[in-house]
């Protein structure tokens, strides 16, 4: 298949081998469409979806022109997507700040219409019902979520109920719905439910179709007719969004690739903040959004700065997620306080705050430390429950639970920074003390531990050495990172999660079984900081290790997965597209990357 990419009037174009390839179109408010090449979608999780009332609802499944031809070119222009045929060519397209999809083929076709309407993460099968009417000449669709015995405590009782406004440039030739079952074989593949039944709700023979969703029939009506009439201008406008956000002093691939992730990341935007990935982790997640805001104008990341500032929880840390399904969670993340105050410091040292907005961070980071001592301090350290790090499962092991390497490299420059605000020796004595114990307990004059009295060999070392360089001298780090590096680098040119030869690694990706998420699978953003952290301690003796991952990362946002994306992942023993295919921090860190290595 090739795959093409027009970003800003330039074109890069390749043949590319492997799965079928997808993409991702945004509303800018929380919606969002993802798509494949396949005839049939490969995932539960692909489809048109909408927020509506706080809530994130899946509302197509599928768009189907009736057609033997497959496609062979996919077309990533940034504000849109196209699939060509060998005779016709389908087109997606999302307003910004609309519930609606447009899709168009060049030349009239039968084109049938499946839903699957519930929210995001619910995958209950029964209590489902639909109504097909035809009204002010556009399909409207009546959907209501019932309770059922089967699957419920009680039966009969609504939950919601949404329409759907298909307006379209044809006849509908039927509107008799039925249920069609879907075996997903990329879900079957994640050792995930890969089977269900959806609703083959019409088929109309059209040029063109604009699906609009709202909690009243009228409302959604009133959108769709809108958008149909308004698409060219529509169009427009997101294109000039879009081609702004592209940068130009860049060259070739990489340049294709830089602008294509800085337009991922943009799709990611929701009216609350930043999708942490997508299609599955569509909520705010705190480390994630702290990690990304380095890519963001200097405007952007400081108003997602400040306003972490008053989410500190009591015990000094910050909630794990911030909205979404997980508005609630009683989870807590144990770096994402040191994320908070490493993102603040780049903003005080870049001059970026007023004198007032400094003040308001020396609060917050006195509150912080000051609640860490009292509540996650002990012989010397910081400590963190299992699962609270950014390696948030536990197979075979605690979920590295106790006193983990990059934790402490958090507290230090939140220490050191305290006394930068305050002229307070405390925390200059606090800061010389917590880095004698680490180079003490940690530092063997080899490689660092990646937890006290555990010197399994882990990449956290690189978010250590990115968070407080002052750890070790630079010839230690340069010492610690060309012994840490054999044990963990894959030559298609990635990092694993764990040492190649520790009996927990795992080769392969092993989807919701996940046995190889921190025990093996390589993580884009982490290989791009780590190609960061390199350069800044020596360009030229890690040269080939920076430039494989640049290369690989390119390579995975420009060809792989869902085109002109980060993926969340891959697997060890090669380069695959996988997890979440439009994941914020490895399109963020590698656009920072790319700034880095231009600036180094």
């Amino acid at each position: 298949m090739k795959v093409v990419h027009v970003l800003n009037s330039k074109a890069s174009e390749k043949e590319v081998q492997g799965s079928e390839l997808s993409f991702f179109l945004s509303s800018g408010n929380g919606g969002f469409a993802h798509f494949s090449t396949a005839q049939e979608p490969a995932s539960k999780y692909q489809g048109f979806f909408a927020e509506i009332g706080n809530s994130l609802f899946k509302i197509i499944e599928d768009i189907n022109p009736v057609s033997e031809e497959k496609a062979a070119v996919a077309e990533n222009t940034g504000y849109s997507a196209l699939f060509h045929h060998s005779t016709f060519y389908e087109s997606f397209f999302m307003p910004q700040r609309k519930n609606s999809l447009a899709y168009g083929l060049s030349m009239e076709l039968p084109i049938e219409l499946f839903l699957d309407i519930r929210k995001a993460n619910d995958f209950r099968q029964w209590g489902r019902h639909y109504e097909v009417s035809e009204k002010s000449g556009s399909i409207v669709v009546e959907f209501t979520k019932k309770t059922d015995m089967r699957e419920d405590g009680s039966g009969g009782k609504e939950e919601f109920s949404i329409f759907v406004a298909v307006s379209h440039d044809g006849f509908v030739s039927s509107n008799n719905g039925e249920w069609v079952r879907r075996s997903y074989g990329l879900d079957a593949k994640r050792n995930s439910a890969g089977e269900r039944y959806v609703y083959k709700a019409a088929k109309v023979v059209a040029k063109k179709l604009v699906i609009s969703v709202a909690e009243s029939e009228a409302a959604a009506i009133k959108e769709s007719e809108a958008v149909f009439k308004s698409l060219n201008r529509l169009k427009k406008a997101s294109r000039s969004h879009y081609n702004g956000l592209c940068g130009s002093n860049a060259n070739g691939e990489l340049a294709f690739a830089a602008n294509a992730a800085r337009i991922a990341l943009d799709k990611l935007k929701t009216n609350e903040g930043l999708y942490a990935g997508l299609p599955w982790f569509s909520q705010e997640w705190t480390r994630d959004e702290l990690i990304s805001c380095n890519a963001f104008p200097a405007a952007a990341k400081k108003k997602i700065i400040l306003s972490y500032l008053d989410k500190i929880l009591g015990d000094g840390r910050l909630p794990s997620i911030i909205s979404g399904d997980y508005r609630d969670s009683p989870f807590v993340t144990a770096d994402g306080i040191g994320w908070l105050f490493k993102r603040a410091s780049e903003l005080i040292e870049g001059k970026k705050l007023t004198a007032a907005e400094v003040k308001r961070v020396k609060v917050a980071l006195k509150k912080s430390i000051d609640l860490l001592l009292k509540s996650h301090h002990k012989n010397g350290f910081i400590t963190n429950d299992k699962n609270e790090t950014w390696m948030d499962t536990d197979f075979n092991d605690d979920g590295r639970k106790g006193i983990c390497i990059e934790i402490q490299a958090m507290q230090l420059q939140m220490y050191s920074l305290m006394h930068k605000l305050s002229r307070n020796k405390t925390y200059l004595l606090l800061e010389n003390s917590l880095r004698q114990n680490v180079r003490k307990f940690f530092w063997n004059g080899i490689v660092l531990a990646d937890r006290l009295s555990d010197f399994t060999i882990r990449p956290n070392v690189f978010i250590a050495a990115y968070v407080y360089p002052q750890l070790l001298s630079k010839k230690e780090w340069e010492t610690c990172i060309s012994n840490a590096l054999p044990r963990l680098w894959l030559g298609w040119g990635g990092l694993a999660t764990i040492d190649k030869s520790n009996p927990n690694f795992r080769g392969s990706y092993t989807g919701e079984t996940n046995e190889s998420y921190h025990h093996g699978d390589s993580w884009f953003w982490l290989n791009n900081l780590a190609a960061i952290v390199m350069a800044k301690i020596n360009k030229i003796k890690f040269r080939r290790y920076i430039e494989k991952i640049v290369a690989a990362s390119a390579n995975d946002v420009l060809w792989k997965g869902a085109i002109g994306c980060g993926s969340e992942l891959s697997s060890a023993k090669e380069q695959r597209a996988e997890g979440s295919l439009n994941q914020a921090w490895s399109n963020a860190t590698f656009i920072e990357l790319i700034k880095a290595l231009r600036h180094n």
